[in-house]
């Protein structure tokens, strides 16, 4: 099974997401780390939450304003912008997001590692159903972080309250690909044990 282009192709679709996930993680980390030494550059880029409705997802957004007795009406008009975020909101967000990518470079290596056994005709062990496991677990740790989003401003804050059914999907397709991996050992196991 070591010519199989379908296996073939999905691994090297890991290793270029992968790949992705580093680049993109690099390039937010440099930006971070830019905006902490450079604060005026990105000063008046406004940032607001938003999210797509579809017929999965429940999305609500709630902008808060809070009125302050300043003299400054450009202050007033723009209270979302990033010279005005809080920096522990700052902090908060960048490190949420690592952890997002972290976790979803955990389930590609995962997958890939999957594959690779499966082309390699070792694809029934105990190791792959704790792999779809973690991968379940690591589903449901993005989808609790990313259900929630506070970014809290010097006169405002804005929050997004996020609700997905497809990441649900994601996580009962893993776990039920975990079950049928355990079954596929355990007749392994018997059969080779009638051999």
């Amino acid at each position: 099974m070591t010519k199989n282009t379908l296996l073939n192709i999905a691994i090297l679709i890991s290793r270029f997401l992968k790949a992705s996930i580093i680049i993109a993680t690099l390039v937010f980390t440099t930006l971070f780390v830019y905006v902490q030494f450079d604060k005026e550059t990105f000063a008046d880029k406004e940032i607001i939450l938003s999210a797509d409705p579809s017929i999965m997802r429940v999305s609500y957004i709630e902008s808060t304003v809070w009125k302050e007795d300043t003299k400054d009406t450009d202050y007033d008009m723009k209270p979302y912008t990033l010279g005005k975020l809080k920096t522990i909101s700052l902090y908060l967000n960048y490190f949420k997001l690592l952890i997002i990518a972290v976790l979803l470079f955990f389930i590609l290596r995962s997958f890939q590692t999957i594959m690779l056994s499966v082309k390699t005709l070792k694809t029934f062990s105990t190791k792959n159903t704790k792999r779809f496991r973690q991968i379940a677990f690591s589903i449901v740790l993005i989808t609790i972080f990313t259900s929630y989003n506070v970014l809290r401003f010097d006169n405002g804050e804005q929050k997004l309250t996020h609700i997905s059914l497809t990441p649900v999907i994601y996580i009962i397709l893993a776990f039920i690909m975990a079950e049928i991996f355990k079954e596929g050992e355990i007749l392994r196991e018997e059969n080779d044990l009638t051999i």
